[in-house]
């Protein structure tokens, strides 16, 4: 009797399809460091089903990949935030901001890429484009915040959008070249290091330089 209870409650417990789908997909990617390769079939044998039954939950394959996406940037998020409530995070914001962003791309070097390198067709979901720009306010924040106090002119808001640019581009190149050929790196030691403190530099000289 307690047997068959048990095996009842146990049957009992809802499946969330969609989301084991997403996690699979995610966790091939990482493991193929990357979109290619991993494809529906694949997907499907991870999670025991048909992969014609994809199709009820996505639209397409590319779909699916977008979904991972979404969960990979909410990783990130909770991951950046997480380091930014500790003591150190909210004495220095900025600098613990950007090194919480390379920690991430280094040990998740397939989301990095998912995020920037890979070529997804169609069209990411509003969650995506809501999470996305989240972290884009913030970084500009940041940014703004820190430019502000080390300026010795006044800053327009498009003065702080041009730096805003100009950072975002020098500390993401920086990364899309670790993380897309991580093998023409000598050393680690000192990676994370140099790419905040130069993002942080640059950030300081444009507050302390005129405008354009």
């Amino acid at each position: 009797m307690p047997t068959k209870t048990k095996r009842s409650r146990r049957a009992a417990k809802p499946v969330n399809i969609r989301q084991r789908l997403v996690d699979i997909a995610l966790r091939l990617i990482e493991e193929n460091n990357g979109c290619r390769g991993v494809n529906l079939r694949q997907i499907a044998a991870r999670a025991r089903c048909a992969h014609t039954n994809v199709y009820n939950y996505f639209d397409s394959l590319e779909a699916l990949f977008w979904a991972a996406l979404d969960q990979a940037l909410e990783r990130l998020i909770d991951h950046t935030m997480t380091q930014l409530q500790s003591p150190a995070g909210k004495s220095a914001p900025l600098r613990h901001f950007l090194e919480s962003q390379i920690d991430y791309s280094l040990a998740h070097p397939a989301h990095y890429r998912l995020f920037w390198l890979e070529p997804l067709s169609g069209r990411p979901s509003p969650q995506v484009m809501k999470r996305l720009e989240e972290m884009r306010v913030f970084w500009a924040h940041l940014i703004a915040t820190d430019i502000i106090a080390n300026a010795k002119t006044v800053l327009t808001e498009s003065d702080l959008i041009w730096a805003g640019q100009i950072i975002h581009g020098y500390f993401h190149g920086e990364l899309c070249k670790l993380v897309g050929r991580r093998e023409f790196i000598t050393t680690s030691t000192d990676i994370k290091e140099r790419i905040a403190g130069n993002t942080l530099a640059l950030v300081k000289m444009i507050g302390l330089s005129k405008k354009r």
